[in-house]
């Protein structure tokens, strides 16, 4: 008796206790995705705005040369989402990041007394 009864309780049990479907989820709703970086001109003007402030002057707009570097602190500094430049030695003298240049990447040597 005990060896008939043993599969026909399984077969019980398992036709009995069936699971429901699961509900359907609603669908997120699509949004736009804010950039991780604010507009260039947003970011240059708050640099002007933070360098006003620690008493800096205005960003002398010639690019760095061999002969004329700019040494920096390597640092991931962002000021309202802008990344920055940490200038070595004054971490208050920030600057915006540099364009890349134009065409293939090329090594210069850096020429300085320091």
């Amino acid at each position: 008796m005990h060896v008939l009864s043993l599969p026909v309780v399984a077969l019980a049990l398992l036709g009995a206790a069936a699971p429901a479907p699961p509900a359907p989820q609603p669908r997120a709703a699509t949004r736009e995705i804010a950039p991780l970086a604010p507009a260039p001109e947003i970011c240059r003007d708050r640099i002007t705005q933070v360098r006003e402030a620690a008493g800096k002057p205005a960003l002398d707009r010639t690019p760095a040369s061999p002969d004329r570097a700019h040494r920096i602190y390597a640092v991931d500094k962002r000021i309202d989402g802008c990344a920055v430049m940490v200038m070595h030695g004054d971490v208050s003298d920030i600057r915006p990041l540099p364009a890349p240049p134009a065409g293939p990447p090329r090594m210069m040597q850096v020429r300085s007394g320091q």
